[in-house]
Order: structure tokens, then sequence, then C-alpha cells
């Protein structure tokens, strides 16, 4: 075999294999695409704007207290949401016009919805603003 032959006969190797980096390469791009749309289909993005009502996570997570066991609150709130950072993170505000002590994740806070007995306290402060009153008193 000439060195000319074996040049030839190692560029169609080489050919060969780069053929076939890149149908590999294309196949991870279409794999890595799925995955995605399949991850995208069941998360949902949170995102709030400034005076959105939140709830906001416990910290430490998973901390159980002595008296309510596992029945411990997870979520305390409802905080007012201040100043919006980039990255998916929040500046909160209590009710009281208090700051929290630093910005927070979006991952650790979730929309705010009245319970059950806030909607009702609202209906009797609404209806009957005289007794409601007289029990704040």
């Amino acid at each position: 075999m000439t060195s000319e032959t074996y040049q030839e006969a190692m560029s169609i190797i080489n050919l060969d294999v780069e053929a076939k980096r890149a149908q590999a390469l294309s196949s991870l791009i279409k794999q890595k695409k799925l995955i995605i749309e399949s991850y995208n289909k069941w998360v949902r993005r949170k995102s709030f704007k400034l005076g959105d009502l939140v709830w906001k996570v416990r910290l430490p997570m998973g901390h159980k207290d002595h008296f309510y066991g596992k029945w411990t609150p997870q979520w305390e709130g409802p905080f007012r949401v201040i100043k919006v950072y980039s990255g998916n993170s929040y500046g909160l505000q209590d009710m009281n016009e208090n700051m929290t002590r630093s910005n927070i994740n979006g991952k650790f806070i979730k929309a705010y919805h009245p319970t059950v007995w806030e909607k009702y306290a609202q209906n009797i402060q609404k209806s009957f603003p005289e007794f409601w009153e007289y029990m704040q008193k």
C-alpha cells in the first residue's frame, strides 16, 4: 500500500468518523429539546409584581415546633412585594410596613390567597361595621 492510498483511506475513515460525530451531536440536541419540553410541561414559573401579596416559607425548612408538632405552619405572611430584583429575587415588606431582613428567592414564596376565616371576617366587617368596631376594642 502506497502512502497516497493510505492517506486516502485514512481521510475516508476520518470523514466517516466526523459524520458519525455530527449525527450523534444532532441526536443529543434532539434529546435535550425533548427533555426541556417535558420539564416545562410540569413546571409553573412564578413571577410576582410590585404590590402582590405573598406567603414566605418559614426558615429553617422542615423545622417542627414542639407545641404544634407535625401541624407546625410551613408558611408565614402575608408579605407585600416592594422590589423585584433580577434573577427571580424579591424584596418583601410585612403588613406593618416593616422590611424583611433581606431579599428572598422566588422559589421560597408563593401567591397569597386569603383563608376562609379571613374572608369571613371581611364579610362581617362590611356587613356589620358597628359590631366590628365593638369587637376590635
